[in-house]
């Protein structure tokens, strides 16, 4: 039976003492701190793990545990239930990869006819042969378009995209810096934007997510915004309160030196 130290105990508390944390009032990509009490549902969960006891000498001196996991207790990447995003995004990108397409082929074909004088067979075999070539590129445009998921979980935002080679991609909210929203001239059509998520040291976007109702997107970056500054103040105390617990541990046999 798992059984409690009065440390792990203190720990607990502590941690829970910690959610009373703020919530950030949006200003542009910034966040300014207000009052809330967001609720943590790891604490909850480390509570109720069962687990074999821990070394008290390890507790003691704050060793970590590297004793195996067992592999029916590792966490699935791979099970996190993905949202899709607007349907509307597919039919922009079937009208962007096909006026694309169409324009790239017509120029083309006017080049080798009128400037490049072919001779028309070999036109009538190329044009077709670029046709069928644009059609697979937006058809696969489109696929590629369904197959991005999505999900916001508790700590962390999951994206998902490809076809054959799929990619998954984690950023936590720890390392969560800056969100942005873009919308070009067709997204403004169909009332859509898309996000971009930057982490810290990263110049480029780690997570772009494309076909986000405009409503779902700003209020997806604002919930993204709230999480990070939960999450960033959460580290910056829990690590406040590491460092004050080595300065008392190192005044400790002082103290009881004083003390004899």
């Amino acid at each position: 039976m798992p059984h409690e130290t009065p440390e792990i105990k203190d720990n607990l508390l502590d941690t829970k003492a910690y959610t009373s944390m703020k919530e950030p009032a949006l200003e542009g990509d910034s966040a300014v701190i207000t009052d809330l009490t967001p609720s943590i549902d790891s604490v909850d969960e480390i509570s109720n793990l069962k687990s074999e006891p821990l070394d008290p000498y390890s507790l003691e001196h704050g060793l970590l545990d590297h004793r195996p996991q067992p592999q029916e207790q590792w966490q699935s990447f791979d099970q996190i239930p993905l949202s899709p995003v607007e349907p509307r995004h597919y039919t922009q990108i079937l009208i962007e990869t096909a006026a694309i397409s169409i324009t790239f082929i017509s120029i083309l074909s006017v080049f080798l006819i009128f400037v490049a004088t072919i001779p028309l067979p070999i036109a009538a075999i190329v044009i077709p042969a670029l046709l069928l070539i644009g059609s697979a590129i937006t058809w696969l445009r489109y696929l590629n378009a369904k197959a991005i998921g999505y999900a916001v979980c508790p700590h962390e935002l999951v994206m998902q995209t490809g076809i054959i080679w799929v990619k998954r991609i984690s950023l936590p909210y720890t390392r969560l810096q800056h969100i942005s929203l873009s919308q070009g001239p067709l997204e403004r059509k169909f009332y859509l934007r898309t996000l971009k998520c930057f982490s810290a040291g990263s110049g480029s976007a780690e997570i772009e997510l494309p076909g986000l109702e405009s409503k779902t997107a700003e209020k997806l970056r604002q919930h993204l915004l709230s999480m990070a500054a939960i999450a960033i103040k959460t580290t910056a105390i829990v690590n406040e309160k590491e460092v004050n617990e080595e300065e008392v541990k190192r005044e400790e046999p002082t103290v009881d030196g004083a003390e004899q």
